[in-house]
């Protein structure tokens, strides 16, 4: 087992050694698109919480990536308001079923944070700002 964490650690650093790295590199349009990447940070969020606590962490997870995704700065330019409205209520209502367990508590808890995040959204200043 030990020959095999160091031979990946080995090659880890080997193909972080290939990336070239220069301060003087401008920034570059993204290979993915604008929605695309929301929803890859979506798809991130739910593996990474699958990983550490499997069905309802995957459920946390996909929550809380959604909520952040719609609420980042460049989901602001890109999406319609009502379009980030109805992610954050439905990251929200996801977050709360992940964490209100099985059964009954699952149903609370994904009306609770369907809730929550729909009033985040009517009071936040974030939603009502114009670019």
């Amino acid at each position: 087992m030990r020959k095999f964490a160091l031979l990946l650690l080995c090659l880890v650093l080997f193909v972080t050694s290939l990336v070239p790295v220069s301060a003087q590199d401008r920034r570059h349009r993204s290979r993915f698109g604008r929605k695309a990447r929301t929803a890859a940070i979506v798809g991130g969020g739910a593996l990474a919480g699958a990983a550490i606590g499997h069905g309802r962490g995957a459920a946390i997870g996909a929550g809380a990536a959604g909520l952040y995704a719609m609420n980042r700065g460049a989901a602001r330019r890109h999406f319609k308001r009502s379009n980030r409205r109805i992610g954050t209520v439905a990251s929200g209502a996801l977050l709360g079923a992940g964490v209100g367990g099985h059964g009954r508590g699952a149903a609370i808890g994904a009306a609770t944070g369907a809730v929550g995040s729909y009033i985040y959204t009517k009071k936040s200043r974030h939603y009502r700002r114009r670019y």
